[in-house]
């Protein structure tokens, strides 16, 4: 274990069966929280162990309905949150990207 905080970064809607995004910003989330799932999962830690979350978005107008998903995905972790506009992304067709820290100096 170490103390230094671990940062899963570049978390995209990309789908992984099909390569490419969903269609809609939920779906792109949900991919998105599910990839990070399964990289925090790899040195031990959950969703509800994220300390901070920083979405990048070039257009927040649908981010509502992606609330469902973040309450189920860090429960009442409440981690630090930091919403980021960006111009645009490498991606045709993405429209948000995920970046979680863990600080396992909070355990």
């Amino acid at each position: 274990m170490t103390d230094q905080e671990i940062h899963v970064r570049h978390l995209t809607g990309i789908d992984p069966r099909t390569g490419g995004n969903p269609p809609c910003l939920k779906e792109q989330c949900r991919v998105a929280l599910d990839r990070g799932a399964r990289a925090l999962a790899r040195d031990g830690y959950r969703l509800q162990d994220v300390t901070r979350i920083i979405f990048l978005m070039r257009d927040t107008d649908g981010f509502p309905s992606c609330f469902p998903l973040l309450r189920d995905a860090f429960g009442t972790g409440r981690p630090g949150t930091t919403l980021r506009l960006v111009t645009g992304f490498d991606e045709p067709g993405a429209q948000i990207e995920i970046e979680l820290v863990v600080d396992p100096a909070h355990f």
